[in-house]
Order: structure tokens, then C-alpha cells, then sequence
């Protein structure tokens, strides 16, 4: 039975940490009515007849009172600017397209604690932990109207489906405040906001890399239809040359994403059709995609030791036990079985997981306790496969699988007539491994999960967490390809044949990908374009526990430092009213490398029993993000 959601008003962390209130600077005068206070979200003030409206918020720490809250979007590393002010009495003004993620958070919250598992949508996970109190809800078309000054309404998808920015006259000055439509020169804050649904392409949200990018550049042009002489965004420096800045990000996104779809994995799948289709909503009709020529196929059948089963393969040895690879359905051991009967296979002599998507390890358990075989993954997997829960990922299985056989990298396993080669291969997924499998009389095969189809990269999850490091992520698969071909063909569990690339065509995905990396740098504010690619690279671990009242547990606000010199990383955990938390100490990182803040939280004696969400805050020089990630924590009853 699913528990209720206790949605509590938030009580900081008792521990001084005045240095995330460092990135509030001094107001900057805009016009005589508008001023800004800079922070890590921008408070934007427009006084009128004595009275002050903000729009954002405010990020200093005692701001004074105000009379009216303007808000372009849901996200609460961007709405806790306002909740002060409309706690202490400011009317709050929503987008009522997004009126439910102000409002109904505790549903959101109870629902999203199951749903979270075999997620397709792949939305943020940045709602409000507690409810706003709503006055008015506002929908482009329709002005909104405050002290005799109107508000032009612009619907504004993009950054989030439901946003709105605002458009007001003043001072002789026109100004647009577009929330997280755009930063500075002609950036934007992250690609994996905007992973959204393609209906036109019958593509859900899985398979919608960075979709939303087009109603972005729609709502960007509809801000530049109205030619304002400013614009304030949410977050980053206002923006003194509105039209330069809007021309500069469309080029830029429109780079980034050609360069996305030249090697695409699902135009095998789906034809060069789809590859249009969506290169038409963000590159325009008349563009043209430099589109790497498909890998050469294997068109014969499957050499008879592999038996293809839904998305798993199974190895056949010439005593006729099995070693299957993957297992994400019934039917898979169904078939197994069938077999068995049929006297075509004895055993299951065990199973290799390539990774932790569903649809490849939803009966892996199952399977693994019928024929009592052991489980092989590559050892970077096995926790998430172990205790998938402390997770959140895309398309997650919600069955553990126990005990699995971490099998270290470059290791060795002699099975039968087969030497099995094992290695992490972080394609898809960072989350992810490879298997070279070579038969003693000849044939040598990698089964590369979902790593690749003929025509390039299965990237399409920006959730996935690709990374775009040398020597990580594809950078990694590449190189592996390199040192395996040409003789080795590959196979993908979703494609029928098999296929093997040539040298050319890793050498141009390789500088595709580095193409990429720099794209990348334009379009971002980071000092590493990895951080706009991995909503990971900070996350509370794990993500969800149980715990005790009176009793104290432990998280880990686990954090890759994407950046490429050493970084240190200081956490403040927002926790419920009455709960405490013991010392939070920084941690220098080292650049490419994760490491762990670790927190005592105690509730109270008494607390009532249900699902609790806890956030975390976290700075560093020039990074300033409040409540950016989240955990559950469940309180028994007993």
C-alpha cells in the first residue's frame, strides 16, 4: 500500500551557512521603477504607488516585504526566491498551465514515489516539497494588470512545458522577464530540462532528447516579436542586447542539435523520415543534416550458439546448457523453458546484465533464482542492479537483483567453449557494460546492450547520463571499438542483424562527439559542458530509505565534479520542522571525480509516520543552486 505523502513546511539545517547567501549582491538600478538583485535567482522589482512587485522573488536572506510575487514556472530551485514574501503576506501569481505543481505537490510527491519506476516521461523532478499559496494564475493572451501598469502574458515553453514570461512598459523602457528561456550572451542553463515527448513523431518523453528545444526557440521568438530593450532573466546577467542574445542561442542550439541528430541511433531505427521530422521543428524545413553513412550488416542469420529472445540473447553450448544475456520478460523464460522441454537446453549455467533499463532485467531475479545461476555485471553496475531503489534513473526495473557477481574490468570468465571478456561500457547509460564473447573454433561478437545501432549512438535519454569526458562515456565505447575491430561484429539486443563499424565511421563519430563537447561549451554557462548534460552529478544517495522516529540515519549528497580543475562542494540540507542534522562538512573534489558529503539527520520521537522529502543546496565558486536534488525518506510506524 502506497503511504500518503506528508508534505511539512521546511526548516533549514541549524548550521550557519550565510556563504550560500554570498551570491546576493547589491541592487542594480534598471530604470527609475525596476531594480535587480542579483543572486542565484535574480529578484526583479518594479515599484508603483508605493508598492513593490517582484518577479522571481528575492534572494537575500531577510528581504523586505512585498505586495505581489510574479512567477514564470514551477521549479523550486527557482521558486524558493518567492516563498518568503508570500509567506509573509504576497500574492502569488502562477502560469495556470502549471497550477497543479504549485498547488498539488503532495499528490505529485505520492505518486511520483511509485511511478518513478519504468518512468517514461522523464520530467523534472524539481517540484515544490510544500504547497504555494496561490492568488491568481495568468495565461498568455490575457494581461495581467497591477497598480495601473499591464503585463503583457506570453505562454513561454521551454524550460519547463507550462512556463509564461512577462512583458511590461516602463520608463520609456520595454522589458521582458523570460525566466529560464535564456542566460547571458546567448546561453541556456541545461539540455536535460527539455527531454519531452515528440507526438508527431509518436516518440515519448524517453526518446525526446532535449524535444522541448522547439517550443523554446518558439517562445524566444514571440519574446523578440515584442523587441524589448531588456531582459531579466531568472537566473544570470541581465541582458542589455536582447535580439544579439536570442540570435546567438538559436544558432548555437540549432548547431548542438544538428550535430546531435548526424549520428542519432534512432534513425535506424525509425528511417529517415523521423530524422527530418524532428530536425524541421528545431533546424527549420529547408535544413540538412550531415547524416554518418549507416554500418555495415550482417544479414545472415545468427550463428547458431546465439538464440535471440525478445531484448536478451542466449549463448547455446555444444553440451547444450545456456548463458543467457539480459532477461526483461516472461516470455524470455517461458521460451527457456519450452526449451528445455524440447531437450534443446539443459541448464542455465548463468546470466550477464548489460544494464539496468527494464526491459532487460525486470525478471533477471526470477530467472536467476529458477535455475539457481549466478548474475555477472560489470562491477560499476552492481550496486544501482542491487539496490535499484537508492536510484533515481530512467526506465528503472523496481526488482532487486541479489548478489551480483561484480566482474572487474578487462576480467575474464571461460565458459564451456567461450572465453567471455568483461567491461564497462558506459554507452546508453552510464550505468552500463559489454561483453566480448569468443568461441574457441572462431566468431567474436560484443554484445553492447543499447549502446549502439548502424547508424550511431543511442543517446537519446538525456537522463541516461551520458557523460562527454575523454576516455568516459561513448569517448570510452569508441575507443573499445577500436580495439576490437574490425573482425568483431556487434550486437544490440533491439536490432536484427548484427553489424560492425569500420574505422571511418568511429573516427567520425569520435569527431562528432568532439564537435559536440565544444558546441556544448557555447551553449552552457558551466565551466564544463557535462554539468548541462548530467541532472546527476549531484544527487542525495540513497535516494530513498527508511528510517525511524527518534532515530538517526545517513545520506550522501554524492557529487561529480564535471569541472577540469579540483572544486570544493558545501551542502545544506532542508529537512522537516523539528528534525535536526549533524555536521555538514564541504569536500574538495578532484575534476572528473565523485565524492560523497555525508549527513546525520535525526527526526524526532513521535514524528508521524509516512514519506518525507529532503532537498539539498549546494555551492561552489560560481555555482549557487537551492533544493537541486531530492530524496524520500519513509518513517515506519512501528
Amino acid at each position: 500500500m502506497v503511504r500518503r505523502v506528508i508534505i511539512l513546511l521546511f526548516s533549514l539545517a541549524l548550521l550557519d551557512f550565510r556563504c550560500f547567501d554570498a551570491g546576493a549582491m547589491d541592487s542594480m538600478q534598471i530604470t527609475e521603477h525596476v531594480e535587480v538583485v542579483p543572486g542565484a535567482v535574480n529578484g526583479a522589482f518594479v515599484h508603483q504607488s508605493g508598492k513593490v512587485l517582484a518577479v522571481y522573488g528575492d534572494p537575500r536572506q531577510n528581504p523586505p516585504p512585498v505586495d505581489t510575487v510574479l512567477f514564470t514556472h514551477h521549479r523550486r530551485d527557482v521558486v524558493w526566491a518567492g516563498r518568503g514574501l508570500v509567506a509573509n503576506g504576497a500574492s502569488a501569481v502562477v502560469p495556470q498551465a502549471e497550477l497543479s505543481l504549485f498547488k498539488d505537490v503532495e499528490q505529485y510527491w505520492s505518486k511520483f514515489r511509485e511511478a518513478r519506476f519504468h518512468d517514461y516521461d522523464q520530467q523534472s523532478t524539481k517540484i515544490l516539497v510544500s504547497p504555494l499559496s496561490v492568488t491568481q494564475t495568468v495565461t498568455g493572451g490575457k494581461p495581467f494588470e497591477w497598480e495601473g501598469l499591464q503585463f503583457e502574458v506570453l505562454d513561454a515553453p521551454g524550460y519547463t512545458r507550462g512556463a509564461v514570461a512577462y512583458v511590461l512598459e516602463i520608463d520609456r523602457k520595454r522589458i521582458a522577464f523570460t525566466g529560464d528561456l535564456i542566460y547571458g550572451d546567448g546561453r541556456i542553463w541545461d539540455w536535460y530540462s527539455m527531454q519531452d515527448a515528440i507526438p508527431e513523431a509518436k516518440l515519448r518523453g524517453y526518446h525526446g532528447y532535449a524535444a522541448r528545444s522547439a517550443e523554446l526557440l518558439e517562445s524566444l521568438r514571440l519574446v523578440a516579436e515584442r523587441q524589448p530593450d531588456i531582459i531579466i532573466p531568472a537566473r544570470g546577467p541581465v541582458i542589455e542586447n536582447p535580439q544579439e542574445a536570442i540570435d546567438r542561442l538559436t544558432k548555437r542550439l540549432r548547431a548542438a542539435y544538428a550535430n546531435y541528430l548526424s549520428i542519432s541511433a534512432l534513425r535506424f531505427y525509425f528511417g529517415d523520415d523521423h530524422i527530418r521530422l524532428k530536425a524541421n521543428r528545431i533546424l527549420g524545413p529547408e535544413a540538412e543534416v550531415e547524416w554518418m553513412p549507416n554500418a555495415e550488416t550482417v544479414d545472415e542469420e545468427l550463428p547458431k550458439w546465439v538464440i535471440p529472445m525478445n531484448t536478451s540473447r542466449l549463448l547455446l553450448a555444444d553440451d547444450k546448457s545456456g548463458f543467457l544475456i539480459d532477461c526483461g520478460s516472461d516470455d524470455v523464460i517461458k521460451r527457456i523453458k519450452e526449451m528445455m522441454r524440447e531437450a534443446w537446453l539443459t541448464a542455465i549455467d548463468g546470466v550477464y546484465v548489460t544494464h539496468y533499463h527494464d526491459d532487460h532485467t525486470d525478471r533477471v531475479a526470477a530467472i536467476a533464482d529458477e535455475f539457481k545461476c549466478p548474475v555477472y555485471a560489470c562491477e560499476e553496475q552492481v550496486d544501482v542492479l542491487e539496490n535499484p531503489g537508492a536510484y533515481r534513473l530512467p526506465a528503472m526495473t523496481d526488482i532487486p537483483i541479489p548478489c551480483v557477481q561484480g566482474m572487474a574490468e578487462g576480467s575474464k570468465l571461460r565458459w564451456k567453449e567461450f572465453e567471455m571478456t568483461f567491461y564497462f561500457y558506459p554507452g546508453q547509460t552510464l550505468y552500463h557494460g559489454g561483453l566480448l564473447v569468443e568461441r574457441q573454433d572462431g566468431g567474436r561478437i560484443l554484445f553492447a546492450g543499447d549502446s549502439f545501432t548502424p547508424s550511431g549512438i543511442d543517446d537519446y535519454c538525456l537522463l541516461n547520463r551520458d557523460f562527454l569526458h575523454p576516455g568516459m562515456g561513448y569517448f570510452r565505447c569508441l575507443d573499445l571499438l577500436r580495439e576490437i575491430n574490425p573482425d568483431c561484429t556487434i550486437i544490440n539486443e533491439h536490432v536484427f542483424p548484427m553489424f560492425r563499424f569500420s574505422k571511418d565511421q568511429l573516427n567520425f563519430m569520435t569527431r562528432t562527439l568532439e564537435e559536440r563537447v565544444e558546441l556544448l561549451r557555447e551553449l552552457f554557462p558551466w565551466d564544463d559542458p557535462n554539468y548541462g548534460l548530467d541532472e546527476g552529478w549531484a544527487r542525495l544517495y540513497p535516494y530513498e530509505r527508511k528510517a525511524f522516529s527518534g532515530g538517526t540515519f545517513k545520506l550522501y549528497l554524492k557529487i561529480m565534479n564535471h569541472s577540469p580543475q579540483a572544486r570544493t562542494f558545501r551542502a545544506k540540507f532542508h529537512v522537516p520542522e523539528g528534525w535536526k542534522t549533524g555536521l555538514v562538512r564541504s569536500s574538495t573534489i578532484g575534476p572528473r571525480e565523485e565524492e560523497s558529503i555525508r549527513v546525520e539527520i535525526m527526526p524526532p520521537a513521535g514524528v508521524a509516520p509516512g514519506t518525507y522529502v529532503i532537498t539539498a543546496d549546494i555551492q561552489s565558486a560560481g555555482i549557487d543552486l537551492r533544493e537541486w536534488t531530492e530524496a524520500f525518506v519513509v518513517i515506519d510506524g512501528e
